[in-house]
Parts: C-alpha cells; structure tokens; sequence
C-alpha cells in the first residue's frame, strides 16, 4: 500500500494535460494575432505619430484579423476543439463577417468611421480570446482563486501604459520643434500606475484631474478600468461566457459561487445573465436620465457628444462606485442640483446593494406582479421553489443595515455641520466656522440636512461630494470614516468590509448580552462559521487601515487625521480625501496603491483562502481553560 502511494505521488504534480497543453498554445497563438490587432488602435488613436504609416498598421491589422479567420477554418476541419461551441464559433464568424463589411465600405465610400468597425472587432476579439485563455488556466489551477488577483494585477498593468500614451492626456503642437508636446506636467509612471490602480480597484483617488489632466481618449480607458474593475474580472468574464454559450468547470463554478455571495451552482448561469442584464440596464438608464442634466462649467453650450460621454462616465463611475468624475469638481457644482442627486444616489444605493440581493428583491416583485398563488398544486416532474416571494435573510439584513448606516451618516454629518451654528447661538465660538455669517434658517438647515443626506449615501464607498470636503465638521468627518470601513453589500461593486459583516457581529454582541447561544435574526440562527469568518474580515480590515496609517504617519508631513482618513479611503476603495492625495511623496503614493489593491482584492481572496482550505478535524479536543476579559 506504501509503495502505490509513493510511486502515485508524482503523478499528482501539477501540470498541464497534454491535450489541453495545446489547446493553450493554438488559443496564446490566436491571442497574439488578436493582440496585434489590437494593439493597431492604440497606436493609431493614442499616439499623435504613430510608429509607422496608417496604411501599413492598417495592413498590418487586417492580416492579423485574417491569420485568425484561417485559425477558425483549419480549426473547424479538425473538428474544433472541445472548449469552443458552436454559439461561440458563430460568434466568431459574426465578428469577422463585420469586419470584412466595415474593409468594404472603407475601400468603397472612403469614410473614416467604416474602419472604426475593424477596430471594435478587433477589441471584442481580443477580449473574447483572452477570456478563453483564462478558462483554460482556471481549468488547469490547483487554486483558481488566484485568478482573482491576478486578473486585477494584469489589468492594471494594461491600463498604465494605456494612460502613458501621449493621446491620453492633453498636448499642444509646437511649431518650432514641429512636434506635440504636454500642455502641462507629463503624466509620469507613478502616477498612470496610481490612476490606474485606483479605477481597477474602483477607488477615485486620483493625482490628476480626471476633467482636465486626461484626454477623451484617457477618459474612456479610465471608465473601461472602472468598468472591468467594479465587476470583476472573473465575474466579468462569466457573463461573456454566459452569453457565448460557454459552459462552466466546476472550479469555476465553485469560485463564481463563493465571489458570488454562495449562490447554488444550478443558479449560476441564470445568475450571471441576470448581472449582465441589470448592469448594462441600469447604467443606460441612469445615463439617458444624466443626459440632460449637464451645464458647461465656462457658461457655454455642451456637444452632444460631450454630454453622451459625460452621461455614460459618471453612470458607469456611480454604479459601481468608483467616484471617479470628469466635471473637474466631483458634484460641488451640482450642489443643489436636486434632478441630478435623484438619479446619482440610486445608481450609488443599487451599485452597492450587490446583485444577491437585488435578484432577490427583482423575483420578488416579479413575483408579486405576476398575480401567481403562493400555493400552487404541486405538478409531478416540476420542482417548487418554495423561496418564490419571499425575501432572504440575506436581503433583510442588507437592506436594514443599509437603512441603518444612512440614518447614521445623516444624524452625524448633519449634526456636525449644524453646530457651528448652535455655539454661534451659545456665544462659545470654539468651532473654526463660529464665525459663519449666515444665520440659521429653515432653509439652512434644509441645505444641511441635503448635503448630510448625499453625503451619508456617497461615504460608503462611492467616493463623490457634494460639498468641499474642507467644510465638513470633525464629527461629519468622523461619521464618514465609518460609513467608508463599512462600506457596501456582499456581491457588490463597492468595497469596505460589507454590511452584513457589521450586521453579523452587532447581532453575535446582541446575543452574547441576552445570553443567548446562538446568533438570530428575523427568525433565523445564524451560524458561528459565519460570524468568524465576519470577525476575521473585519480584523484583516482594521489591520490594513492600521499599517497603512502607520506608514503613512512616518513618511508624510500631515495631520493625523488626514492620513489617516487617507488610509481609510485607500483601504475601502473610497476615494475621498481631505487634499493630500497630490501632495504624497512616492513612498506616500506606494503605500496607498497597495492600500488600494489590497482592499479590494484583499478580502475576496481571504474569503477564498477561508473557504478553499479544509481544515482537518481532529478526532480529539484539548482541555478547556477560561481566559480573564475584563
């Protein structure tokens, strides 16, 4: 028995089956071709002097798209390969039917955007090969949640250089040295590193105006960044999956599972359609309500192009709580601006909810207008899904604890605002705004209660401010360094350490003080996995905060509070800051792009560790002895 066991151990080394081994060498071949595709738009539409002739790059584009049309045939002869399918094969064939139209019509009409055809299938190509590419690896991992952090540090190390490319930030030609040189400062690496990291890890910290340090074309890598990076790279990529038709390992299940707030695994496919859906839906929607509500900060008229681009930006930025805003002045200027806050703050309360919870409330309103019994005659062969119509408890704690920390964000940041005006009243004058001119009227205190209400909202985790963030009280200030380590819902685009960690400790100290063995809520028992796990991620959080804090503290010139708020955003991908993001040193800026980083995929791959490793159970228990707390 010995013997079997030591000369079957080598087998289990890992490595890659051989067929498989050359389904990832044809796939890396077609990445290739797709990457030259690819990599012809960024040259063409990032750099004022492309390295060679258009002509040429746009040869050199359409053989590459051609070489891979080839691929697609001699793999069809062969018989394919047994990860492609037909939805996607066709979807293949679609993609280069729509390239070769746009060749046509360029050759024929001789119009610009014909050829603009050509560069967005070869993107969506590109996209859809390295997609594959990365099934295959999580196919092959002994542990895919690495993919995870992998994935996020791939694309941050996609989007530096994107951001590094002269077309992304503003230039002027100078005739005397018959070139384009930078309008202002260049954009070094430090800094296209630390902008590109905080719109992976949907951050909004930023060294650079958004508005005015980049270009339209730096804009639009910064929203695919916030993009890709609020949804996930691998839950991202299960969508494309999805809607290709490709079907799921059980690794990939499994991981999806657990990123995806422990859903069962014969909801996933629905599941992931259903992220797909209301994402792109609600970020249309929120843009096309955005539309009209721009002004032109200079007093003139905005393009249509210009208010598409604004509409579509700050949807995606809000959604998926980035912060990130490209009016130069966050939402100060929308101050009052009542229609905007109504369509900003539910793109923020839906982005952070996290999608477990909106499929809940979605089936259950679904539900509820499909005017079904709740007790329909069971039919043989048809399961019943006796969840139907009901919220989960997962649902009901989200949306109480969300409740809750609003109500909290309002009561403290309203408060802290109000009381310059009371110790004006008192003749105490000890608050540095005692001095306020204005008196305290129903409509101040009507302003205050707005902006403490906005405030309250973006504070966790979305990163916009509606009022300079100079002006907020020490104890607004205080009250949103709270709502920040709290942050969003499980399955969210937000970050913190989620609401129903909160939830779980304040119900596990509620039933320690009643005495009570067990956590509940709303007539349920809540597991004591679960509430280890919750105290785990809080700890790991609070520690992220103090070591950044720290670092921060023995390199930097500034108040303790407003490191420390710093290290607060950083590590819940925030994004507010009390103005010294600029001013960092490069070990300063160091130390927030990990902050950032490890914030937001942090946790995600520590809930993996915590779930991925099977402990052994020992088939004994030591001693018990008591320890003194008090």
């Amino acid at each position: 028995m010995t013997g079997n066991l030591q000369t079957a151990q080598p087998s289990a080394s890992p490595g890659l089956d051989p067929v498989l081994q050359g389904v990832v060498l044809r796939r890396l071949g077609r990445l290739l071709l797709t990457l030259l595709a690819a990599a012809v738009v960024v040259f063409e539409h990032g750099f004022f002097r492309p390295p060679a002739p258009v002509w040429v790059m746009h040869m050199l584009q359409c053989l590459a798209l051609l070489g891979y049309g080839l691929e697609i045939e001699r793999r069809r002869r062969r018989g394919g390969d047994l990860f492609t399918t037909p939805r996607g094969r066709w979807l293949e064939i679609g993609l280069l039917v729509l390239a070769l139209s746009g060749l046509v019509m360029s050759l024929a009409v001789a119009v610009k955007p014909y050829w603009h055809l050509i560069e967005a299938v070869s993107i969506c190509l590109f996209l859809l090969e390295a997609w594959r590419l990365n099934v295959l690896l999580s196919r092959a991992l002994a542990r895919p949640g690495m993919l995870l952090p992998l994935s996020f540090a791939l694309l941050i190390l996609i989007g530096t250089p994107l951001l590094m490319a002269p077309r992304a930030t503003p230039h002027i030609f100078d005739p005397a040295l018959n070139a384009y040189i930078p309008a202002g400062e260049p954009i070094t690496f430090s800094e296209a590193l630390f902008t590109a990291t905080s719109a992976v890890c949907v951050t909004g910290l930023t060294l650079r105006d958004t508005a005015h340090g980049f270009t339209s074309f730096g804009q639009a890598v910064i929203g695919s960044l916030i993009q890709l990076g609020g949804l996930g790279i691998i839950i991202f990529g299960s969508m494309l999956a999805t809607l290709l038709g490709q079907s799921l390992s059980l690794k990939e299940n499994v991981n999806l599972r657990d990123m995806l707030n422990d859903q069962p695994m014969h909801k996933l496919r629905g599941f992931v359609r259903f992220i797909v859906l209301t994402t792109i839906g609600i970020e249309l929607i929120g843009a096309a309500m955005l539309y009209p509500l721009w002004d032109d900060p200079v007093g003139g008229v905005l393009t249509t192009g210009e208010r598409v681009g604004m509409s579509l930006f700050h949807a995606v930025s809000a959604f998926c709580n980035a912060g990130f805003d490209i009016t130069g002045h966050s939402l100060v200027g929308y101050r009052h601006a009542m229609l905007t806050h109504a369509v900003i703050l539910p793109l923020i309360v839906l982005g952070g909810l996290g999608f477990p919870a909106l499929e809940n409330l979605f089936s259950v309103v679904r539900f509820k207008l499909s005017g079904r019994l709740r007790f329909r005659p069971v039919r043989p062969g048809v399961p019943v899904d006796i969840t139907a119509g009901r919220l989960s408890l997962h649902t009901r704690i989200v949306l109480t604890a969300t409740a809750g920390l609003y109500l909290w964000g309002v009561v403290t940041i309203g408060a802290g605002q109000l009381m310059p005006y009371l110790h004006e009243s008192m003749q105490q004058g000890v608050t540095a705004h005692a001095d306020r001119p204005d008196p305290l009227t129903v409509s101040t205190v009507g302003g205050i209660l707005a902006d403490a209400s906005f405030m309250s909202v973006t504070s966790r985790t979305a990163g916009f401010n509606a009022i300079p963030m100079d002006e907020l009280q020490p104890a607004g200030r205080l009250g949103v360094m709270t709502l920040m380590m709290v942050g969003g819902s499980p399955g969210s685009t937000a970050g913190g350490f989620k609401t129903t960690v909160i939830a779980l400790l304040a119900l596990s100290v509620i039933a320690t003080v009643r005495q009570r063995p067990r956590a509940e809520a709303f007539g349920r028992t809540i597991a004591d996995s679960l509430v280890r796990k919750a105290a785990t991620i809080g700890l790991c959080y609070l520690l992220l905060v103090t070591v950044s804090t720290m670092l921060l503290c023995l390199s930097e010139p500034f108040t303790f509070q407003s490191l420390a708020f710093e290290a607060v955003s950083a590590s819940t991908t925030t994004g507010l800051s009390l103005g010294i993001t600029g001013d960092l040193t490069g070990f300063g800026r160091a130390v927030i792009i990990a902050t950032m980083f490890l914030g937001r995929v942090g946790p995600l791959a520590l809930l993996g560790a915590m779930i991925f490793s099977h402990g052994t159970d020992r088939p004994y228990r030591y001693a018990h002895e008591g320890v003194a707390l008090g």
